[in-house]
């Protein structure tokens, strides 16, 4: 499940992620809240953090990643990943050269310096 983070700056979507994302989880908490922030901002900041209650994605999840992030290849002006998780920060660092927006992975114990860098 996503998360808000309340603590989050103005026009910053902040989650995170904890046990089993499913697809359900994508179509009704972040996507609403992603594409009420372009609608407000143009663009989108996003910052989702990884703790160690995040589990997995399903593979359903998984998709719905693969073609949001597609269906909205411009939209995102920052997206900062927190997490000590290797393969999630490897994947992010694999795609981020493809994603027109700033992208960059933090460790957990710099939210506060990620949250400072999405909002910049």
């Amino acid at each position: 499940m996503f998360k808000r983070i309340p603590s989050a700056p103005p026009g910053i979507v902040a989650f995170d992620a904890e046990g089993k994302i499913t697809d359900s989880d994508y179509k009704t908490i972040l996507v609403p809240v992603v594409d009420a922030a372009i609608k407000e901002h143009g663009k989108a900041r996003i910052l989702i953090r990884f703790g160690p209650e995040f589990e997995t994605y399903t593979a359903h999840a998984m998709l719905d990643d693969a073609v949001f992030g597609t269906a909205h290849y411009t939209a995102f002006e920052r997206i900062a990943m927190v997490t000590d998780i290797g393969w999630l920060a490897n994947s992010m660092r694999f795609f981020a050269p493809l994603i027109p927006g700033k992208m960059r992975v933090f460790p957990l114990a710099s939210l506060d310096e990620a949250m400072a860098w999405t909002a910049a």
